[in-house]
């Protein structure tokens, strides 16, 4: 080829650049992981990355469609999410009577269920985002979420130190929905349930003349379908905020911190995470796939280019509607993927408690946001 044929040849756009760069460290992350936790610890990165790009695709967000609820009424939204909430109970509820390995998310209900799904929920709206809603804009390229992530993990951390303390104020054993029933009547008990739900949701938004999007009865499916994959070769409900929890536990850990010494992270399931690395845990693991996932659906499509700065005000609000949140998921037992899909698709009285106590917080949080410039 000639030099001024050479020439003309466009050069790579930045966003192509970040693509390859993404796809060469989900390479290497990958080997890492096969290396660390074998062919089923990279089958959970993949799941993780479908849903990071699953979410993106789709702005599947639950911050955002509680606030169309409470501010103008719009519950076609949450039509959508007790519908992936059923189509999740189908499998995670009948998993021993049909040959899984694996159990849904139970959850006691207690004092710290109380404050910390409300203080989610205010944390939620202050962020503009949730759990699995702050991953995916953070691997979207939001600025307010390269701010909200390390204080989400800050206060996760926080919380993972004050839980113990906080279940001594009161607590119940978790509550199964129909759980004196068999597996078939206690799974068809649950998905009726949430489905019903989900069907007064919809009708009350046909009977106020709102549409319901395609898009988001196709995303829950599609969601509903990468949970399924990841409860059976996990062994459990998707979760996403105790992988925060971890990554900061490490990080302080390794500042000369003593957090092993903290009664939360002796418990076994804690103190066996902290003793391994942050690719061995299921939840952190399918979180660095799903950043990866939504970085590259974003470079690959452009969305990184057009993304804008916050002012400081929203990225104050964004800091502490981060604490909030992480505070908050580890006194009520998770987000809304770990307490409110898994709780209520497990058939937990939790979740649905979750749910109703993060929507009032999600009130207050709608309230404040006018201070933070939103």
């Amino acid at each position: 080829m000639s030099q001024s044929a050479a020439t003309k040849l466009p050069a790579p756009s930045s966003e192509m650049f970040v693509f390859a760069l993404l796809g060469t460290v989900w390479l290497v992350v990958a080997g890492l992981v096969g290396l660390d936790t074998g062919a089923n610890g990279v089958m959970l990165f993949g799941l993780g990355t479908a849903l990071g790009a699953v979410f993106l695709v789709f702005h599947y967000g639950f911050a955002s469609g509680w606030r169309a609820f409470l501010e103008a009424g719009q519950t076609m939204p949450l039509a959508a999410h007790f519908l992936l909430a059923a189509l999740c109970a189908i499998i995670f509820i009948p998993a021993a009577s049909i040959g899984l390995s694996a159990s849904g998310a139970l959850a006691p209900i207690s004092v710290s269920l109380f404050i910390g799904a409300f203080a989610f929920g205010i944390g939620m709206q202050l962020a503009n985002g949730c759990g699995s809603g702050v991953l995916f804009t953070f691997g979207g390229g939001s600025g307010r979420m390269l701010v909200v992530l390390p204080f989400f993990v800050i206060g996760s951390v926080l919380g993972s130190l004050v839980l113990p303390s906080v279940l001594a104020w009161g607590q119940l054993a978790p509550v199964q929905i129909g759980g004196s029933f068999s597996p078939l009547v206690r799974t068809l008990l649950n998905v009726g349930l949430l489905a019903g739900v989900s069907l007064l949701f919809w009708l009350y938004g046909q009977r106020h003349d709102q549409t319901s999007p395609r898009r988001l009865i196709i995303a829950s499916v599609a969601i509903a379908a990468l949970c399924w994959a990841v409860f059976i070769a996990s062994g459990h409900p998707w979760g996403v905020t105790f992988g925060f929890t971890l990554w900061g536990a490490k990080l302080a850990s390794a500042m000369g911190f003593d957090i092993a010494s903290y009664t939360f992270w002796q418990w076994p399931g804690p103190a066996r995470a902290l003793a391994h690395s942050v690719l061995a845990d299921t939840s952190s693991l399918m979180d660095i796939g799903i950043l990866i996932g939504a970085g590259l659906w974003a470079a690959f499509t452009g969305v990184l280019h057009r993304q804008r700065w916050p002012n400081w005000r929203q990225l104050v609000g964004g800091a502490i509607g981060g604490v909030l949140m992480g505070v908050g998921a580890r006194l009520a037992f998770g987000c809304n993927i770990g307490a409110f899909l898994a709780g209520t698709a497990s058939g937990s009285l939790h979740g649905w408690l979750w749910f109703a106590l993060a929507l009032g917080g999600s009130w207050v949080g709608i309230r404040l946001r006018p201070h933070f410039g939103f």
